[in-house]
């Protein structure tokens, strides 16, 4: 038999050998709601790496301000040997984990830490599990590089230790200093385990041998993955009943501070919070996908059975919602939500009353006095009869990204009672300025600088600094209506929605490409600014929000893992 012929034969062979240990090797995608404890408060899941990190470099945000920032060429592009390590397993350990990985993320509680001697703040118990889709062999090296790398660049220079959980070799980075940080991993199976907590490793390391039951065949999971279409997302995220007032519980002493300033408000709010979260809450759903150049990140919040058909006719939204106020806010305005809602006061009080029937009586109370609480900080003393002065046309605004600097500004429909319950806030002895043809009102009282002021048939309301400014930007004409790209942006969607916020991003989009750039110093802010939109509707299960931005949450995840 001659070589060539030989060959012939061979060669089909190999072939056939090649593609049936393609075949046997590939990874099979798993359900990773099987490699967490069954009482997981929040949990995360994402099928491919490699396609978010694709994803991102598609989107609109990154094609335009990536390369001035000095992100190398081609970040986010697999490439064919990362395809062939995600198909065969060839390469190098760390290549072939990343490309193969389905990752969940789960958080199993809070732990409380002192951050000073009046102050204490809430960290999660957090693991990251990871089905690697190769040996431990591989596995091993590759997870401790990946983890040692990542706890480098967040402890400088960690103590290492070695351990076991349960015959699992382990792997503890700890962080020098006397209250130390710590990050753990252990492999098992291919399966890596990583946490901030030895508790929460092992936790998980105990659904994996069976000893723990896991989350996976949950009824309300499957209910929400199917209605965020998790299939097709490229990360999901879900809540179960009950685990948002443990969340609640632990994050509302931050989200308190920033509503009011007073103790007594503070306290009410912290008190109340959790358990109407735990009332009102049945589940809650995340999914993020790219569309149209942006990410897509899609919120659900199912309320107890009732509730939303109740608020249907409350929270009815306007049909030609108007956005005319836009005009009286400066071009630099950080944030700025539109409501829109037929009638507002009716809206506040089916609000009031579906939130009530849901709780005690005595808590019954405390919900009138939260919502009421939310208008405060803009000047309004009584929402009930403020709202029912005004038109359907109402805003918020944040001036400044820090937070500070915050107006409201409403469709002046019976400008008598509004002017009378402006003069009650702002002091008897308040008398009116003429700037233009605004009527200006600043506070009498030297200790607050509150302030109220009429333009055409709008009223804004805000500290004086605030609303002068509003009105100077008027008279400039330099208003966020003026922006290029606003109107478009601003366009009322069909349906309606209860609420439609924008968000100037410049500083986040700074912040992930900041963290991926080689350049020392980092690259400048973008000069231009670039908005998130965000949509909240009422639907038949409950509340809808979308979010359409330049690098929906997995920007917030990549500046915090590669902050400097």
């Amino acid at each position: 038999m001659t070589l060539t012929r030989k060959a012939l034969l061979v060669a089909p062979l190999l072939a056939l050998a090649a593609a049936v240990w393609v075949w046997w090797s590939r990874p099979e995608r798993v359900d990773m709601a099987a490699y967490v404890p069954a009482d997981s408060v929040v949990y995360l899941e994402a099928n491919s790496l490699t396609e978010i990190v694709g994803g991102l470099a598609s989107t609109e945000a990154w094609r335009e301000f990536a390369p001035a920032a000095g992100v190398e060429k081609g970040w986010g592009e697999a490439g064919w040997l990362g395809r062939l390590a995600a198909l065969t397993g060839v390469g190098s350990g760390e290549a072939v984990v990343l490309s193969r990985a389905q990752v969940a993320v789960a958080v199993l509680g809070f732990k409380a830490e002192e951050e000073s001697e009046t102050a204490i703040t809430f960290a999660p118990r957090v693991a990251l599990v990871a089905e690697t889709h190769t040996g431990d062999w591989r596995a091993r090296p590759a997870v401790e590089k990946l983890i040692g790398d990542f706890a480098r660049r967040s402890f400088g220079e960690p103590r290492v230790l070695r351990t076991e959980f349960d015959g699992v070799p382990a792997v503890v980075w700890e962080e020098p200093g006397e209250t130390p940080r710590r990050v753990l991993a252990a492999v098992r199976g291919g399966v890596a385990v990583v946490g901030n907590d030895e508790n929460v490793v092992r936790a998980c390391l105990d659904v994996r041998r069976g000893a723990r039951q896991s989350l996976a065949g949950n009824a309300q999971l499957e209910e929400m993955r199917a209605r965020l279409d998790a299939g097709g997302a490229l990360a999901f995220g879900f809540a179960p009943q009950g685990s948002a007032a443990k969340a609640v519980e632990a994050l509302a002493p931050a989200f308190v501070g920033g509503v009011s300033e007073e103790s007594r408000v503070q306290s009410m709010l912290a008190t109340l919070l959790p358990k109407l979260s735990d009332r009102l809450v049945r589940g809650v759903g995340w999914s993020s996908r790219v569309a149209g150049g942006r990410v897509e990140d899609r919120y659900l919040l199912t309320p107890p059975e009732g509730v939303a058909e109740r608020l249907r006719a409350p929270l009815a939204a306007a049909d030609s919602p108007a956005r005319e106020a836009a005009a009286l806010l400066p071009r630099d305005t950080h944030q700025v939500t539109f409501y829109n809602l037929r009638n507002p006061e009716f809206a506040w009080r089916g609000l009031s009353a579906a939130v009530s029937s849901q709780v005690d009586v005595s808590s019954a109370a405390l919900v009138t006095l939260g919502l009421e609480s939310m208008l405060e900080p803009y000047g309004v003393e009584n929402p009930r009869e403020f709202l029912r002065a005004v038109g359907s046309e109402v805003l918020t605004a944040r001036l400044d990204e820090g937070g500070e600097g915050r107006v409201l500004i409403a469709e002046a429909l019976d400008r008598e009672a509004l002017r009378a319950q402006a003069l009650k806030r702002l002091g008897a002895g308040t008398r009116p300025q003429q700037l233009g043809d605004a009527e200006l009102f600043v506070s009498a009282d030297s200790g607050e600088e509150g302030a109220a002021a009429f333009v055409g048939r709008h009223l804004i309301l805000g500290g004086a600094a605030d609303v002068r400014r509003c009105l100077a930007a008027r008279q400039e004409g330099r208003t966020l209506r003026q922006v290029e790209g606003f109107e478009r942006l601003a366009a009322p969607s069909s349906p309606p929605a209860l609420a439609q916020t924008l968000t100037d991003e410049r500083e986040s989009i700074h912040a992930v490409l900041a963290s991926l750039s080689r350049r020392d110093p980092p690259p400048a802010r973008p000069a231009r600014p670039f908005y998130s939109v965000t949509e909240t509707r009422l639907a038949e299960t409950g509340f809808e929000r979308k979010t359409l931005s330049a690098f929906g949450q997995f920007g917030e995840v990549i500046a915090r893992i590669n902050r400097r």
